[in-house]
């Protein structure tokens, strides 16, 4: 493990130095989350100079879960943006009712803003779902039935791109750490994009959340499943179950600036796990 690393057993940080909890009470709210004491889904949004995807995804989000009739709470991290400020997070105040916004006095990245989230999270089962993911009516319904089959793992879908065509069934990575989209449904894979994943806010605990090695962005999800696998879990992908995923459409995240190298990131990753990818093609 990296010297830098969080210790598996520890938890994932539930406070920031700064971060404000508020929820969006807007008169004139296009949507609305009702509220509910006891959620069965804890839904958790990270955003970094998000565009105006985030309300396609929060809108088709309330379509699914009233269609569905599941009673969900929707916490949105509204990371801190050095030219788009805190622009996500107020156009939710003006338009929603019912998300829990939280607003870090520092940008946490992709994993800490998860690990902020969940930490807050009042259901015994969360969702991380990026802002560019859109969700139909049945598909959470799905994923839940999958998730109560296997309680102590993460399930998470396919993706398809906009026009419907096959994004990827999951990855595989070659022996450099350099990841390989899948393309056909059951065939083998190491890891599922964090996009949209459900597991149990006591599994991502027990594993310390994302490790805040890969601040601020990549490889964290591929080293959490990693992690859970080395520690007997594992990653189900349902392969039925096809999300939409814009992948950075209308500015819909700020983590592909040239401040975040994700070739480092990688090299991060491999030093931790290159030996299980040894026997892989170099390219």
């Amino acid at each position: 493990m990296n010297g830098n690393a969080r210790h598996p057993g520890a938890a994932p940080a539930a406070t920031s130095p700064g971060a404000a909890v508020r929820v969006t009470a807007s008169p004139v709210a296009d949507v609305e989350f009702a509220w509910t004491e006891t959620p069965q889904l804890s839904i958790v949004i990270v955003t970094y100079g998000t565009g105006t995807v985030l309300e396609r995804c929060v809108d088709d989000l309330a379509a699914s879960l009233a269609a569905d009739r599941i009673d969900a709470e929707v916490i949105v991290v509204d990371n801190p943006h050095p030219e788009r400020g805190s622009w996500a997070g107020d156009r939710l105040r003006l338009t929603t009712s019912g998300i829990r916004i939280v607003r870090p006095g520092t940008n946490l990245g992709f994993g800490g803003g998860n690990n902020l989230g969940v930490g807050i999270a009042r259901s015994e089962r969360i969702c991380l779902l990026n802002p560019d993911v859109f969700v139909r009516p049945g598909q959470f319904a799905t994923l839940l039935e999958v998730a109560d089959r296997h309680p102590d793992d993460i399930v998470a879908p396919a993706f398809v791109w906009p026009d419907g065509s096959v994004q990827e069934y999951g990855f595989r990575l070659l022996a450099d750490g350099s990841p390989r989209a899948v393309e056909e449904p059951g065939a083998d894979f190491d890891y599922c994009s964090a996009a949209c994943w459900l597991l149990s806010t006591s599994m991502f605990a027990e594993l310390g959340g994302f490790d805040d090695v890969f601040h601020p962005a990549y490889y964290e999800d591929v080293d959490f499943v990693f992690r859970a696998r080395a520690a007997g879990r594992e990653i189900h992908l349902v392969d039925e179950v096809r999300v939409v995923h814009a992948v950075h459409s209308e500015l819909s995240s700020g983590w592909g600036e040239p401040t975040v190298d994700a070739g480092r990131q990688r090299q991060r990753f491999v030093e931790r796990w290159g030996h299980l990818l040894a026997d892989r093609p170099p390219s």
